[in-house]
């Protein structure tokens, strides 16, 4: 049923690999065969692999588009659009091994052909004005729709009567009154990725240092240490088992038991702690302890890990914080309203607005886009949808509906309040003004200003520890998701990273 892909010879398991699925072979060693795993290799036995037979090139067909899959009926990689060509290296039951970049994937048997889609034709009126559409090849067959001449038609079998798709299913028409229609070649889609590198002038070693004064803030559960005077008055030492209880002063919680150590946060007179165990470390007591602890201090060693480049990988869904926010990625109007926007409320139809901003302001269009459907709950908040206003700033105006794409000025202790008298100064009164003037808030503060990336907007590291826009250590990995998805859900675009490099 599949076989074991392991790390060396005899070594750990790292994963199963289907029936059929293709491996690439680099070397042979006594009975395991050395093979590309990811991006490096593993290791599986050599009687469970044959040599297979060369790739056969099929088209995706049979639906406007078809699902690529990581495995049969698995995580969903990509969707290709119809007449895309591909090559099949084994068939897995109902499931077409392909080809999916420099490994595999799987798309359903039914999705794709060897053969060139189904012709698409134009009625050619010749007695009537319209074409009778029948559920068999017959014209005495039960009629359940009229084409209008010229109508275009999609045919899946030829003969005096003609199959074609219709709605849900198919039905049938006279051969005698279509005629073949020329249509033009699509334009094949373009993905273009483009790679620049900005070298800055400090070390990676000093901007961790630079950061570390700051306060970087993470959410992760340390090891924290404490020393023992915190828990001491009047000479006795107040830990009664596994509790104990700071008797004075606010004291630095830290990451290991030494003064040398960061502090990850701070307790005060009256905390109540547990006690882990008791540590030495020279001539100093500490006790390890654990609380509930919120947001912390990050460590050294995980702010300087966020800090460099080299720990993410291109390809991998964290690399999107290198994409250059302030470039193109010049989409296609089309395919954005429909994989994208599509019943995103009032988003839905609105690309064009969107390529109109990111050319106004600089910006690019998926980022605009991310950052309205974050804010707007898809295209369904208060604000998205318009609302009246009456008076802005306590003064009474003329009753207009307004609208706020980006929560641009939606103040917590009122967010629908001030977020609506934000649009009606800047005249949002129809929700394209708010895409393409709410665009030139989101582009001037950062991406402007020179941190036009997610990785700049959050360590800024031409001025490390200065304008930052989060304190959270993984705040730009974290946007990364929601941007991924909607590139994979395209078919052309242009990608630009922008890689900082330090001395």
């Amino acid at each position: 049923d599949g076989i074991y892909i392991r790390a060396t010879p005899n070594g750990k398991h790292l994963t199963t690999w289907a029936k059929n699925t293709p491996v690439s072979v680099v070397a042979e060693i006594g009975n395991w065969l050395k093979i590309k795993y990811n991006n490096g290799y593993a290791y599986t036995y050599k009687t469970h692999v044959k040599k297979g037979n060369p790739p056969v090139g099929y088209k995706a067909y049979g639906k406007d588009y078809v699902y690529i899959r990581q495995t049969p009926n698995g995580k969903h990689l990509s969707t290709w659009p119809e007449g895309t060509p591909f090559y099949v290296y084994a068939q897995n039951g109902n499931w077409m091994v392909i080809k999916y970049g420099s490994s595999y994937a799987y798309t359903y048997k039914s999705h794709v052909t060897k053969n060139a889609p189904s012709e698409k034709v134009l009625y050619k009126g010749t007695t009537t004005a319209n074409l009778n559409v029948r559920v068999s090849a017959s014209g005495s067959a039960a009629k359940i729709a009229e084409l209008q001449k010229n109508t275009p038609v999609e045919v899946v079998r030829t003969g005096s009567w003609l199959k074609i798709k219709h709605k849900l299913g198919y039905a049938y028409v006279s051969g005698r009154y279509v005629k073949k229609q020329t249509l033009s070649t699509p334009t094949k889609p373009k993905k273009s990725t483009n790679y620049q590198t900005t070298t800055y002038k400090y070390s990676l070693d000093t901007i961790t240092k630079k950061q570390m004064r700051v306060s970087p803030q993470t959410d992760k559960h340390y090891n924290m240490f404490i020393s023992q005077g915190a828990f001491v008055s009047k000479g006795k030492l107040w830990i009664s088992g596994s509790s104990g209880v700071v008797q004075s002063g606010t004291w630095n919680v830290r990451g290991g038991p030494s003064t040398n150590s960061w502090a990850v946060t701070q307790i005060s007179k009256g905390k109540k702690v547990t006690i882990k165990r008791k540590v030495t470390s020279g001539k100093n007591t500490w006790y390890q302890i654990d609380f509930p602890t919120g947001w912390v201090n990050a460590s050294p060693a995980d702010v300087e890990y966020y800090l460099n480049p080299a720990n993410f990988q291109a390809g991998s869904t964290a690399y999107f914080q290198f994409l250059k926010l302030s470039s193109a990625t010049n989409l296609n109007t089309n395919e954005v309203n429909e994989k994208i926007l599509k019943r995103k409320g009032i988003l839905s139809g609105k690309a064009s607005s969107f390529i109109k901003a990111a050319k106004e302001q600089g910006i690019n269009e998926l980022y605009l886009i991310s950052h309205s459907l974050l804010e707007t709950g898809n295209g369904t908040s208060t604000l998205a949808k318009g609302i009246i206003v009456n008076s802005v700033g306590g003064k009474s105006v003329k009753p207009k509906k307004v609208y706020n794409m980006y929560g641009i000025g939606a103040i917590d202790s009122n967010p629908i309040k001030y977020g609506a008298e934000t649009a009606y100064r800047e005249g949002w009164f129809t929700p394209e003004a708010a895409i393409v003037g709410g665009a030139k808030f989101i582009s001037s503060l950062y991406i402007h200003n020179g941190q036009d990336t997610l990785y700049k907007m959050r360590w800024n590291p031409s001025a490390p520890a200065t304008h930052q826009y989060a304190s959270d250590i993984g705040w730009a990995v974290k946007q990364t998701s929601q941007i991924k998805k909607l590139y994979d859900l395209l078919s052309s675009y242009t990608i630009t990273y922008e890689i900082p490099k330090y001395q």
